[in-house]
């Protein structure tokens, strides 16, 4: 059965997605289809093993519920030197997980067929399971929509690469492409589907770029928008450090993690000659690096005070590495954000510190495709 092209099929999988194990006899309540084809449907879903009973000994009346073997998603992070692959049950579990290496300086059609020839191997080390949906958590802007690779300036000829396209050929899957940042954002809502402050809610990351989402009413915003959002390339300082992307003074160039690490120099401080030079001594408490510290905080936490007066989104959530190792970092994000977003938002105010891990982008990559998969609309 092509279960992307019967309407009655993707129905009864919809609500039993959606509404978790329930009796056909509850399924046909909600459902406003003709009777004899629900009935056909559900037992030629029943006999290819797409829906099981929940119970092996109950005659009557025994819930039906997905076959978890038969609807796994696969989530990719795209980044410069890496492709991380996960493996998602429709429990949200995670049933798998690889890294392959990508050379950072190739692009084009030679990263894209390094990139399939991985996915393709990672596909075929799963035996066992049904994978039914593809998600890639591209590195730059995404035009979700479309499904494009828009641009990445880290990458050489990375531009207008149709991916949700190329990869649904490639492998027959059911796919959707998703910014890393967006990634991360829904990530956390399979992680938190319930809290409010996660289903609306602005997300930002600090790392060697910075980057944000939103969700609305647990929905990501940028599923049909031309582009990700790039919080990182809003000008701070006209006139400032270059950013990669070809600007001056853009946010990522003033407070991401290397540009706290060139301005903790500037303060003089000897031996950084890695990231991880900068994140050792200001952990250490190491003063000029925690003013470098301080000061990316702030004018971070003046860009998300914008954003926040902009949006009316008041539930902000962040995610870096900073927020780890020192608490000074969030605590005057913090500040900065409650010193300059507009009065009337400022009582309304909710901050979190994200703890979610390194394969955040891929999972949420795998839940977005999952949960597209079976709701989106015919």
């Amino acid at each position: 059965m092509d279960l992307l092209s019967d309407k009655y099929a993707r129905s009864i999988l919809r609500a039993l997605y959606a509404g978790g194990a329930q009796t056909r006899k509850q399924v046909m309540v909600r459902l406003k289809m003709r009777l004899n084809a629900l009935v056909e449907v559900f037992n030629q879903l029943e006999a290819e093993g797409h829906i099981v009973h929940l119970s092996e000994h109950l005659q009557r009346n025994n819930p039906l519920q997905l076959n978890q073997r038969r609807f796994a998603s696969v989530g990719i992070e795209h980044g410069v030197d890496r492709l991380h692959c996960v493996l998602l049950g429709i429990d949200g579990r995670r049933l798998a997980s690889t890294t392959y290496s990508l050379e950072a300086t190739a692009g084009g059609r030679r990263r894209l067929k390094s990139i399939l020839e991985h996915i393709r191997h990672f596909l075929n080390d799963q035996p066992g399971w049904g994978i039914s949906a593809l998600g890639f958590a591209d590195i730059g802007i995404v035009n979700t929509e479309s499904g494009e690779g828009v641009c990445s300036v880290l990458i050489p000829g990375w531009n207008h690469v149709p991916l949700e396209q190329l990869l649904h050929q490639e492998f027959g899957l059911f796919t959707k492409v998703v910014d890393r940042s967006g990634a991360g954002a829904l990530d956390m809502l399979r992680t938190f589907p319930d809290d409010e402050d996660v289903k609306t809610s602005l997300q930002v990351f600090v790392g060697n770029g910075i980057g944000a989402s939103i969700l609305q009413n647990g929905r990501y915003w940028g599923a049909n928008t031309p582009s990700s959002c790039q919080l990182g390339h809003i000008v701070v300082k006209p006139g400032g450090r270059p950013c990669t992307c070809g600007g001056r003074g853009c946010l990522e160039a003033e407070a991401a993690i290397p540009a706290l690490q060139a301005r903790a120099q500037e303060l003089g401080v000897k031996g950084l000659h890695s990231r991880e030079d900068f994140l050792h001594l200001t952990a250490r408490g190491n003063g000029k690096c925690l003013q470098s510290l301080e000061e990316g905080a702030t004018t971070l936490g003046i860009a998300v005070a914008n954003i926040v007066t902009f949006t009316a989104v008041t539930s902000v959530i962040l995610r870096s590495d900073l927020c780890q190792i020192t608490p000074r970092y969030f605590e005057s994000f913090q500040a900065a954000v409650k010193s300059h977003v507009l009065l009337p938002f400022a009582s309304s105010l909710r901050f979190k510190v994200s703890q979610q891990g390194q394969d955040c982008s891929a999972l949420g990559a795998a839940y977005y495709a999952q949960r597209e998969f079976f709701l989106e609309d015919d």
